[in-house]
């Protein structure tokens, strides 16, 4: 018998390196069934293409954003799209959220109050905030 897919994973790729992917996705394993993982970038970001590769060995999907630069542009295309989630696919039980950046934590704290379980996949200098909002911190 197959396992639900309940588990979706979006990853901040101006926030965590592509080298640490291989670890995202086993993790990910870990925790539930994967039905989707997403990563996010600037169109044209040289410092995130790497991921580009990532993605099409390991089918994650490319959430790439246009347009100049802006503080908080990929973070808010992510808290979008989690909540969208939230509310439209009623089978993801478990998010995962790669990023070090703090800004995600009302996003953690939103989804937990849908009675979600958070992950929060942790670098080094993920944000105590952050970590502190999470259902679980697992390091990568």
């Amino acid at each position: 018998m197959q396992k639900k897919k309940n588990t979706v994973v979006f990853i901040d790729a101006e926030s965590v390196s592509s080298n640490h992917c291989g670890r995202i996705m086993s993790q990910c394993s870990v925790i539930g069934e994967l039905d989707e993982a997403r990563y996010y970038a600037r169109q044209k970001d040289p410092a995130t293409r790497a991921w580009n590769d990532e993605a099409n060995q390991r089918g994650i999907k490319k959430y790439l954003i246009s347009g100049s630069p802006a503080p908080n542009k990929i973070d808010k295309h992510i808290i979008k799209d989690a909540k969208k989630l939230v509310k439209t696919r009623k089978n993801i039980d478990i998010f995962c959220i790669a990023s070090r950046d703090g800004d995600y934590t009302e996003l953690v704290r939103y989804l937990r109050n849908y009675g979600k379980r958070v992950v929060v996949l942790a670098t080094k200098c993920t944000s105590q905030r952050l970590k502190s909002a999470a259902s679980i911190v697992l390091e990568i």
